[in-house]
């Protein structure tokens, strides 16, 4: 992604780096420190993942959710065999967290990263 963002011609001084997690939890968990002093904050990702980082980064730090921006990855038919059933998943996990078990905050389950 960082290759990605220098093809867009953002400067290396704007472009963060975490290079020691294992997914996408603990990605969030070491990066999120890093964008304290940002007022925006931009998860550069693909669609589906992106939807997941911004949840994961709002049940870490909730102070950072007015913050997120959204960056212009949703492309109409890209993994159209995917969204579906990523969707359903997605949209399960919500309903756990903020429904089922609104006070779950442990680290989710390693296939969930």
């Amino acid at each position: 992604m960082a290759a990605h963002a220098r093809r867009l011609h953002i400067p290396d001084d704007r472009i963060l780096l975490e290079t020691k997690a294992a997914n996408t939890w603990e990605n969030l968990t070491l990066a999120l420190p890093m964008v304290d002093a940002f007022d925006t904050i931009v998860i550069v990702s693909d669609p589906l993942h992106g939807a997941r980082a911004r949840r994961y980064a709002v049940a870490q730090r909730p102070d950072l959710a007015d913050r997120l921006a959204f960056a212009g990855d949703y492309r109409l038919l890209e993994r159209w065999w995917l969204k579906a059933p990523i969707a359903v998943h997605e949209f399960a996990a919500l309903i756990r967290d903020r429904v089922l078990c609104p006070r779950r905050r442990a680290e989710p389950a390693e296939g969930d990263a």
